[in-house]
């Protein structure tokens, strides 16, 4: 768990943190050029020596209005090109002790002009897929391969359930498009092996494309987390962990329904969903229960949330496990 709590931290300080550790490799490889250079060519150390003095006789100069400025330059520039020509002469090339940068836009410092570079952006995308907690294989599950000839040819009349499953994939990616401007929330009820955890995981992953931050979570390891925050039952620090279920853009809740209900998960599912209504945070939440099992289960306040403000739907068909294990047989 102690691994859990430090990409809590915010994907910019992350991108950040790596983008440190890519200037201090880049660092280490020009420290390594340079002392490769010096073992074949030991005059390197007498030349940087003479141009520091020189750039400091040039800096004094600018800022005195002396009359030496021209000659001091031009020994600079004697000095820079006798450098190049020592590179070469030794089998180097003539910048191969030029600054070393991963990005040449930015140079390794992350902006440009004031602005993010695309390699900062590219860092916080990559750490905040990071901390959604979406499995290597949940992260494949895009809009893009969602197989609907798996729902085709199921024994029903007029396709009904594969009708039902492309509505079930649009309204899911409508959602993933605009829920961070509609506020929205989504409850996907369905029997197990029907597909509520892929259609999650596409939401979370086409969430993730549009730089929003995401946090999946079973219900059974959700409550398990807060309660051993609540009352201190692990060593670890869970706060962090804690605070990003309550602030992250996008949470996702997969079976609910698993987890042992007991008073403490039924206020703190509650807590959850009221606080994150109000916060105008989205969540989405799967569970095998139909909505009179739902109702049974937990108050009625949170039964009457998810009517209020949760788009529901159903998915419907056989256990799809069964069909790809079929599929694959032949």
């Amino acid at each position: 768990m102690k691994g859990k709590v430090r990409i809590m931290e915010s994907a910019y300080t992350l991108a950040n943190r790596e983008l440190e550790e890519i200037r201090l490799k880049n660092k280490e490889k020009e420290s390594i050029r340079h002392s490769e250079v010096l073992l074949k060519a030991p005059r390197l150390a007498e030349i940087e020596s003479e141009l520091m003095k020189q750039g400091t006789r040039l800096l004094k100069c600018v800022l005195n209005r002396c009359e030496d400025f021209e000659d001091i330059k031009g020994t600079i520039q004697g000095l820079q090109k006798e450098k190049s020509q020592l590179l070469i002469k030794n089998g180097f090339d003539e910048n191969y002790l030029d600054d070393i940068y991963s990005c040449y836009e930015c140079r390794d410092t992350g902006f440009v002009e004031g602005r993010r570079c695309e390699c900062l952006k590219k860092l916080i995308v990559k750490n905040i897929g990071e901390n959604s907690n979406l499995t290597e294989h949940m992260r494949k599950q895009r809009f893009e391969n969602f197989d609907l000839s798996l729902f085709a040819n199921q024994d029903d009349e007029g396709g009904h359930t594969l009708k039902v499953m492309q509505i079930v994939c649009d309204k899911a990616l409508s959602f993933a498009e605009t829920f961070d401007e509609t506020k929205d929330n989504f409850l996907i009820l369905g029997n197990a092996g029907t597909g509520k955890t892929f259609v999650t995981s596409c939401i979370g992953n086409r969430a993730l494309e549009r730089g929003k931050t995401v946090y999946y979570q079973t219900a059974f390891k959700l409550f398990e987390i807060l309660e051993n925050n609540k009352f201190n039952k692990v060593e670890e620090d869970l706060v962090d962990i804690v605070k990003y279920i309550y602030d992250v853009d996008l949470l996702i809740i997969d079976d609910l329904g698993t987890e042992f209900t007991t008073q403490f998960t039924l206020a703190a599912l509650f807590d959850i969903i009221n606080s994150r209504i109000i916060s105008g945070k989205s969540t989405v939440i799967s569970t095998n229960l139909n909505f009179e099992e739902l109702s049974n289960t937990y108050s009625q306040r949170v039964t009457s949330r998810f009517m209020e403000s949760y788009q529901l739907i159903q998915t419907v068909g056989k256990d799809l496990r069964t069909i790809l294990k079929l599929r694959n047989k032949k």
